[in-house]
């Protein structure tokens, strides 16, 4: 039944859901950084080499978006299936586990455990447009944007206490028994609690459609498909650009400040905890200003080209308290761009082609991820800020291209 104001209680365990989902995804990253990048890792042969341990830190960057490739859309087509409830239930299950295989991996001493886990974490990534279907299945046209936001904060505070919680608790000179595994116990436990709520207070929003065909291979057919519309296709290519650029910084502003300012574990959960801080400050007050006054399209650009100059800055300028101004600035502005890039999408296809214009920036986006998790396979030759600085050019490569387009295209 769809309703103008959702009450909180009705949706609060599909909210830890997302909070879990967002905290699972932001804490690896401090803690893989740390763990891999180590001399010797608890996790790697005592003799493992720089170049070797740079292999694997890639390695588990590039699993999760690999999988949530393919496991995102298949999650989705589930949730049509079989219902929302079921399959939140199951991703929050597999979350769990990939956790506590993690975790274990960590105190065995097991790099193929942990990457399994990784890989498993990402098939399960598909908590967020689920939870995202079943408040739109409870809404109006009028309250579904309204609704969409308790959607994004959840999100945001995820993204700042997972970075926070990967690093706090995985540093021993805190506290003594914390140790690389504690963070993956935690965030295990908590995804069982949310299953538990989810399986007690949740109620079905979606009547299951048992006929749905699942394809396991619809997000490249979809990403094959974009090239045959026009606005799709290049909007495809500026997100791809935009994607590849930020996920270099994403990924690898820890390591930069892990190798150039020696920072402790909690030291990167706080660096990355700032992201989330910016993703929370361009959503909930930079988007719902920029919209009552300009165009989709401009916000889109101006955002783009604020991202790229401050990567760029953060590769040159070798001052560290800028970065931790600088990560807020890049994150806030990166979400804008971001949900303008969204917005153009959906408005550039018909009412019934929204599923299909989503898929495809989805598929756009793990593409991206998953390309540049490898880069840490050039560490040893460009380094961080290399990295971080070709981030910045694709980033104006991706602005260029949407300011080159015809503004009367897009609303």
């Amino acid at each position: 039944m769809k309703q103008g104001t959702i009450p909180y209680s009705s949706i609060a365990p599909c909210l830890l859901a997302i909070i879990v989902d967002a905290l699972g995804f932001g804490l690896v990253y401090p803690v893989m950084t740390a763990l891999l990048t180590a001399s010797p890792s608890p996790v790697l042969p005592v003799e493992a080499s720089t170049t070797l341990r740079h292999f694997y830190l890639g390695l588990s960057f590039m699993l999760y978006p690999f999988c949530m490739f393919f496991g995102t859309s298949f999650m989705g087509d589930l949730s049509d299936k079989y219902g929302r409830k079921t399959i939140l239930m199951l991703c929050m299950t597999g979350i769990a586990i990939s956790f506590y295989l993690m975790a274990i991996a960590i105190e065995s001493s097991s790099i193929l455990f942990l990457l399994i886990g990784r890989s498993l974490s990402g098939l399960m990534a598909g908590s967020q447009p689920i939870a995202q279907a079943a408040i739109a299945d409870l809404s109006t046209a009028e309250s579904k944007a309204k609704n969409m936001s308790i959607i994004a904060l959840s999100y945001c505070i995820g993204s700042i206490l997972g970075p926070l919680l990967g690093g706090v608790t995985s540093d021993s000179s805190l506290i003594s028994w914390f140790d690389f595994s504690t963070p993956f116990f935690i965030a295990g436990t908590l995804a069982v609690i949310a299953l538990v709520w989810l399986m007690l207070a949740f109620k079905e929003t979606h009547l299951p459609s048992g006929k749905k065909t699942i394809d396991f291979t619809r997000p490249i057919k979809i990403f094959v498909e974009a090239f045959e519309h026009r606005n799709i296709r290049v909007l495809a290519i500026i997100f791809l650009f935009m994607q590849i650029g930020f996920s270099l910084y994403f990924q690898f502003i820890v390591v930069h400040m892990k190798y150039v300012y020696q920072y402790d574990n909690w030291q990167l959960g706080a660096i990355q905890g700032m992201l989330g801080l910016g993703f929370a400050v361009g959503l909930l007050i930079g988007m719902p200003f920029s919209v009552k006054h300009f165009k989709t399209i401009n916000i889109g650009f101006v955002s783009l080209f604020i991202t790229a100059i401050g990567q760029l800055l953060a590769a040159v300028l070798p001052i560290e308290s800028l970065q931790w101004v600088l990560a807020i600035i890049i994150a806030g502005a990166d979400i804008m761009a971001f949900t303008a890039l969204l917005t153009l999408f959906s408005d550039s296809v018909s009412e019934k082609a929204q599923g299909w214009a989503m898929g495809i920036a989805n598929a756009v986006m793990a593409l991206s991820w998953a390309i540049t998790g490898l880069g840490s396979n050039f560490l040893n030759t460009l380094g961080t800020q290399g990295l971080i600085f070709i981030g910045g050019i694709c980033l104006i490569l991706s602005g260029f291209i949407l300011l080159s387009q015809n503004k009367n295209s897009y609303p």
